[in-house]
């Protein structure tokens, strides 16, 4: 058994002496020495190193070979996680985004009603529909519009201003029949009609009559579905119009003057959805206008404004 072992052993120190044998840092032939940092022979330098299958090479990885360490893969997650965080879609900044584009552009709205009715010298208002959050720019041709003195508890809707208009023209019939019939006169060959105070005063008795401006510059708005018509008071108001009150019907409207005035009036909106009633007077957004700069001044929150300091002024 000695003798059996001894042979073995000298078998394996003329393998290695052949061949070489393994270290380490790199492994030794015959013909020199190979570290991790190149080949290095003492002896032939154009001798190249020699492996067989009895000899592999194995090495130990050197320092950052071995994939990330723990701290390393903590930071990782940790950047990872802060980007997902920044990039996720916040629903304060893009309602605040949302409110910004909406009153940005109503207030700009104003503006241009305002030089176009000074430009055009025709009275003009702006209607605001508390359902949908609509609002467009009507006109009409009386040049001698009046609003009176009398406060208005609301607005007509456009279906009431439509009746009223036909009422008067029925009612005002019965005043022709009054004033007489028609004339002939053979001399002229016409017909003369009968003529009254009241008959030539027809136009300016007469409801006044609006009509929707269209045109490229001007169609219908939307502050909807996001934003609605939460209340709205202008000068002709004799109070406060709120949606809880007048329902989604009601409609309030803002008059713009040739003379280069616009009625100062303060406009809530607020969600279209009012169902986070803890939060919705932080949520709502206050619009007052500036009578003879047909400007308007926005700001954050529901705000109580007197529209009645500028009257009580003058």
């Amino acid at each position: 058994m000695m003798q059996a072992r001894r042979r073995r052993l000298n078998s394996r120190l003329r393998r290695v002496t052949q061949v070489g044998f393994q270290t380490i840092d790199g492994f030794q032939t015959k013909d020199g020495y190979q570290t991790k940092d190149g080949y290095q022979s003492p002896h032939t330098p154009d001798s190249q190193p020699t492996m067989t299958h009895d000899t592999p090479c194995t090495r130990r990885p050197w320092a950052g070979e071995g994939g990330f360490s723990l701290m390393e893969m903590i930071i990782v997650i940790a950047l990872a996680a802060l980007m997902f965080v920044m990039a996720a879609p916040s629903f304060t900044i893009t309602e605040e985004t949302e409110a910004a584009q909406k009153l940005g552009a109503l207030a700009g709205d104003i503006r241009a009603a305002y030089d176009t009715t000074v430009l055009s010298r025709k009275p003009h208002r702006l209607v605001f529909a508390f359902g949908t959050g609509d609002y467009w720019l009507e006109t009409t041709d009386r040049e001698d519009f009046y609003m009176g003195d009398e406060k208005l508890d609301r607005d007509p809707t456009p279906e009431e201003v439509k009746d009223r208009l036909e009422v008067f023209e029925e009612e005002f019939e019965q005043y022709k029949l009054l004033a007489g019939k028609e004339v002939d006169d053979p001399e002229e060959e016409r017909t003369i009609p009968p003529t009254s105070p009241l008959l030539a005063a027809k136009d300016k008795i007469a409801p006044v009559e609006w009509k929707a401006v269209e045109d490229a510059e001007w169609s219908v708005r939307k502050l909807g579905p996001q934003f609605a018509i939460r209340s709205m008071q202008a000068e002709h108001h004799g109070r406060l119009q709120t949606f809880e009150e007048l329902g989604s019907e009601a409609v309030a409207y803002l008059y713009f003057f040739p003379q280069g005035y616009v009625e100062r009036a303060v406009i809530h909106i607020a969600p279209g959805d009012p169902d986070d009633r803890e939060r919705y007077d932080e949520r709502t957004y206050t619009l007052v206008t500036e009578p003879y700069e047909g400007l308007a001044e926005i700001s954050s929150g529901y705000q109580e404004v007197d529209i009645t300091r500028d009257e009580r002024a003058r």
